[in-house]
């Protein structure tokens, strides 16, 4: 962070200049489009950067001096603000370093719950619009988003990733990939969901429409609601994305569900048989939680956050079929 300090405030006389200086390094905002929006970027309906709250975990964690905090701080309340309930990936620093080329975002989560960000594809692009560098950016350790919440994060292309290294002095430009042409789900994404109504197919219906954009070549499981359960227990409702170009089989997925505060609520293992998704489609399917699975009583599910670790595929004589992440 010294060479972030000495750029930002080593030679500069006022606040205004390094609002000025912060002005000039910040690129586009992308949006993750959780909020159904086909354009978020529009919208007029935004949140202050200085009622979302600054949170440092990673590398940020306890590894800066007060003075760099206060530098982050300062640099994140000078945000344009983001757009309510969307995700935003911000990118407000970037630098050559001896490992590649560097790049500091702040990921906004401007909803009502904890965002958890599996896999994040991202590209480098040259003011030309040509794409030297694409990586998927895994950042599951890091945990959950909270809600209203703001994160930096590091994301560093290494020189053996780029498919052509620039001249040092070409400006590359962060581009957020992960929102290709929006298409319909099939009828056969809905056909079998394990226990859906008809009421709550067409909910989620509408909120998997905004969430199918299946990355070609990659395969993932989000979490679309956490709904109570006629039973006492809870129920998870999943959508599979497969974006590889054959049929896959869902072996195993393991769920843990934490409250607000970060405590395990509960955590499951399910084992299923016959749960195809085709080649890129996508599927809804819904996992029950028992009631004496519960590690606590009274649980509001608004209030929980549903995790799905890298699911292990079911090794079987004529190869695996299960997912790999």
């Amino acid at each position: 962070m010294s060479w972030l300090l000495e750029n930002w405030f080593g030679t500069k006389e006022s606040l205004e200049q390094v609002r000025e200086d912060i002005r000039e390094h910040l690129q586009r905002e992308w949006y993750l489009g959780v909020s159904g929006l086909d354009q978020p970027e529009l919208s007029a309906n935004r949140v202050d950067s200085r009622e979302m709250s600054l949170i440092l975990v990673g590398p940020w964690e306890n590894r800066l001096e007060e003075v760099e905090e206060e530098l982050i701080q300062f640099i994140h309340d000078e945000l344009p603000p983001v757009v309510r309930d969307e995700v935003g990936i911000f990118p407000f620093f970037a630098n050559v370093v001896r490992e590649g080329y560097l790049v500091l975002a702040f990921l906004r989560n401007a909803t009502k719950r904890d965002i958890l960000i599996q896999k994040l594809p991202l590209a480098l692009v040259t003011p030309d619009g040509e794409v030297v560098a694409r990586k998927s950016f895994d950042l599951m350790s890091l945990g959950a988003v909270g809600k209203f919440a703001s994160r930096p994060c590091e994301f560093l292309f290494r020189w053996e990733e780029f498919s052509r290294v620039p001249e040092q002095e070409v400006p590359l430009t962060l581009v957020y990939e992960g929102r290709p042409k929006k298409r319909a789900l099939p009828p056969s994404a809905y056909a079998e969901t394990n226990g859906l109504s008809a009421e709550e197919v067409a909910k989620y219906m509408q909120v998997a429409e905004d969430k199918i954009k299946a990355v070609p070549g990659e395969v993932d499981l989000q979490v679309i609601d956490i709904a109570e359960a006629e039973e006492g227990g809870l129920k998870v409702i999943v959508l599979f994305r497969n974006g590889l170009e054959k049929r896959l089989e869902f072996t195993e997925v393991p769920i843990l569900i934490q409250d607000q505060k970060g405590r395990e609520v509960a955590r499951v293992h399910y084992e299923l048989q016959n749960l195809h998704v085709d080649a890129g489609s996508s599927r809804m399917w819904t996992f029950h939680v028992p009631k004496d699975s519960l590690k606590a009583q009274d649980i509001n599910p608004a209030e929980c956050t549903a995790y799905i670790p890298d699911p292990k595929p079911r090794k079987e004589p004529q190869g695996a079929k299960g997912l790999v992440q």
